[in-house]
């Protein structure tokens, strides 16, 4: 009883929106009679589907699926949304039989159903073309999951997700996402399509979900979709070093003043850990010399320093602060050069000269006064005496105190060094001898250039 009320009280609805003046407007007695079956079919076959009985209600469906009834709605303002719901509820229903007959393993039963589901999509999409992305999504969804082990349909999803992709591109759902990309993979293991569509595919993929992130950081079914993919591109095997070196080589040349090119050779290379690839590097410099930037610069100096060839690690770390404008930034950079000019090429006046340099770029920075100190310790038998060769140690400690008061956190680093250098300061007996006393000024000259106060050994 109550579904028989059920039911009357929604077909009652759709009788109250029949409107008024339907023969008014020329639809005349048997339009208005067509529109009152078609409602009256709906809303059996809807009784029935809303309570999951989609055997009793695929009779009634039919009826409005094949009959004028769709074509009638679409064609009235009032009912256009309905066949929507017709097709939604459709797939539902053949979803739900196509899943049975698997489970009895009737493949013959379960093909015709599929292609009836496909016609039903194929269908809202001409009915509504705007639900085209969507549904083609969920036509390669459904081939994927009902036809896996069958290369056809396989190929026929590919098309449609991939189609849908193209159409929906940052709206594309997360679901939809990962489907293709296990239709890519299944198709790539059958060698279907080549390493390099995969490759290809997943650059896509990832920059999709960048864009994605990028709006929701905190998106968790992105982040997972996220996860899925990389794994399934890792597992792959089209994403070695040595299948994306060979795919990616013999483009080079032909590529090496297209940046977009470069930056795919680039992505796959770096996330796939083949950086110390010629081909990775060469890259970098190639997209270097179009598309001119800082990090990318730094990131090719670092290169050629992991190489050993410091000369040009430099230059592109002065190619790096050329193109940089933040000075905490370039303040590094140029403490980069120093480092390497002091301790590889032993040139202490050059590297003094980065230090100040690195100083002049941030004023408030600790580190350049930590490694100055360190430059002036290193000093050996600087100036014409004795006292002149251990003076370095007072200009070394008077930096190292500079550091921790620009820069508290270096503190305990600070304060080793100015333990270990005051162990080397002058005797008082040599300061003595040179006619000083503690306390007093004295000018360390040449290229250290500094005024110091002079202090005894402990």
């Amino acid at each position: 009883m109550k579904k028989l009320i059920n039911t009357a009280a929604f077909l009652g609805l759709f009788l109250i929106m029949i409107p008024a003046s339907a023969q008014d407007q020329g639809q005349g007695q048997d339009q208005q009679s067509n529109i009152l079956d078609c409602l009256k079919n709906y809303s059996l076959y809807y009784e029935y589907y809303k309570q999951k009985d989609y055997k009793e209600a695929l009779p009634f469906w039919k009826l409005v699926y094949n009959g004028p009834c769709t074509d009638i709605m679409l064609k009235d303002p009032k009912y256009k949304k309905y066949p929507r719901y017709v097709f939604q509820n459709g797939a539902t229903i053949y979803k739900h039989f196509i899943v049975d007959a698997l489970k009895a393993k009737d493949a013959k039963t379960a093909n015709a159903l599929i292609d009836t589901l496909m016609m039903i999509y194929k269908r809202r999409m001409q009915a509504y073309p705007v639900d085209s992305a969507k549904v083609l999504s969920y036509m390669g969804i459904e081939l994927f999951k009902f036809k896996q082990n069958d290369p056809a349909s396989l190929n026929t999803a590919y098309r449609y997700l991939s189609k849908s992709i193209d159409m929906y591109q940052q709206q594309s759902k997360a679901v939809t996402i990962g489907a293709f990309m296990d239709v890519t993979i299944a198709l790539y293991k059958d060698n279907i399509i080549t390493g390099e569509e995969v490759v290809n595919n997943y650059a896509m993929l990832s920059k999709i979900i960048e864009m994605k992130l990028n709006e929701n950081p905190d998106d968790k079914e992105v982040l997972k979709v996220k996860d899925y993919i990389a794994s399934l591109f890792t597992n792959s095997g089209a994403a070695t070093c040595e299948s994306l070196i060979s795919l990616f080589s013999p483009q080079f040349e032909d590529n090496k003043e297209n940046p977009d090119a470069l930056k795919k050779y680039i992505f796959w290379l770096k996330n796939t850990g083949c950086t110390d690839a010629d081909l990775y590097l060469k890259s970098m410099v190639a997209l270097n010399k179009i598309e001119p930037k800082s990090p990318l610069a730094y990131d090719i100096s670092q290169i050629y320093k992991k190489r050993g060839d410091y000369d040009k690690a430099i230059l592109y770390l002065k190619k790096a602060i050329n193109l940089e404008t933040d000075g905490t930034i370039k303040s590094k950079f140029y403490l980069e050069i120093a480092d390497i000019v002091f301790r590889i090429k032993n040139n202490l006046p050059e590297a003094k000269r980065y230090c100040e340099l690195a100083i002049q770029s941030d004023p408030k920075s600790g580190l350049p006064h930590l490694l100055l100190g360190r430059i002036y310790a290193n000093a050996k038998n600087y100036g014409d005496d004795e006292l002149a060769h251990q003076a370095v140690f007072w200009a070394a400690v008077d930096q190292f105190i500079l550091a921790k008061k620009k820069d508290p956190s270096l503190a305990n680093t600070a304060n080793e060094y100015i333990a270990t250098y005051s162990k080397h300061f002058p005797p008082n007996e040599t300061v003595f001898f040179y006619g000083f006393k503690e306390g007093d000024t004295y000018e360390i000259k040449g290229w250290i250039n500094e005024k110091t106060k002079v202090r005894i050994r402990k």
